[in-house]
């Protein structure tokens, strides 16, 4: 039977002539980059979904006679974008040639500090998306018909938008710029997991290591 990774790196040290230790380092070493090689290429391929993704949104805005909304959702997604490449270009830097688990730990460092400042610039781009898909598709060319409607059958009118509905949907968008952070956290995780979790096994089991032997 195939010998695990924790016994090879056990007998490694046990005898030291088998001279298994270096090649189990070696192991994790391309195990640690295949892990961050895998994330950036998920990342950058986020990226162009959300700069794609929100180029045909605002052509989509042009013919629903929503231009303004439209362009607004643009600049906000590009600056999303433009951020989410600036730190692709930070872990980049992350030095490789230090050792697999000092790597990982940098890597996971890495999340963390990111989580955290998409965290804070969600607290405005939640906000802000919200409110313009509202005001941009009440006010669009699309819904005239329905804002016809709707005056002609209800009293509960300000500056043509429904008190209610809006008190609801500015409720909603302030709750979004709170919670943003945790909502944030929650899509790295839908869209990262299998990562995640690969990277957190690999720590575990060089931790488990590093209290027996330390890894080079």
């Amino acid at each position: 039977m195939e010998k695990s990774i924790e016994t090879m790196w056990k007998e490694g040290f046990l005898n030291s002539n088998a001279l298994i230790a270096p090649k189990v380092n070696d192991i994790y070493n391309k195990k640690s980059i295949h892990i961050i090689d895998k994330f950036q290429k998920m990342f950058l391929i986020n990226i162009w979904g959300i700069i794609i993704g929100s180029s045909l949104l605002f052509i989509a805005s042009y013919f629903a006679g929503a231009l303004l909304a439209g362009s607004i959702v643009l600049i906000m997604m590009l600056w999303v974008a433009y951020t989410a490449y600036q730190e692709l270009k930070a872990l980049e830097k992350v030095d490789k040639g230090q050792s697999s688990y000092t790597f990982l730990k940098s890597f996971k460092d890495w999340i963390s500090k990111s989580i955290d400042r998409y965290g804070k610039m969600y607290r405005v781009v939640y906000p802000v998306l919200i409110l313009v898909f509202y005001f941009g598709i009440w006010f669009s060319d699309m819904f005239a018909g329905k804002r016809e409607m709707v005056a002609a059958n209800s009293n509960d009118l300000v500056f043509g938008l429904h008190i209610y509905t809006t008190i609801i949907i500015i409720i909603a968008a302030v709750l979004m710029g709170i919670f943003s952070k945790a909502i944030h956290s929650k899509d790295v995780k839908t869209i990262y997991g299998g990562i995640l979790r690969k990277l957190d096994l690999a720590l575990a089991e060089m931790e488990e290591l590093r209290d027996e032997q330390p890894l080079s």
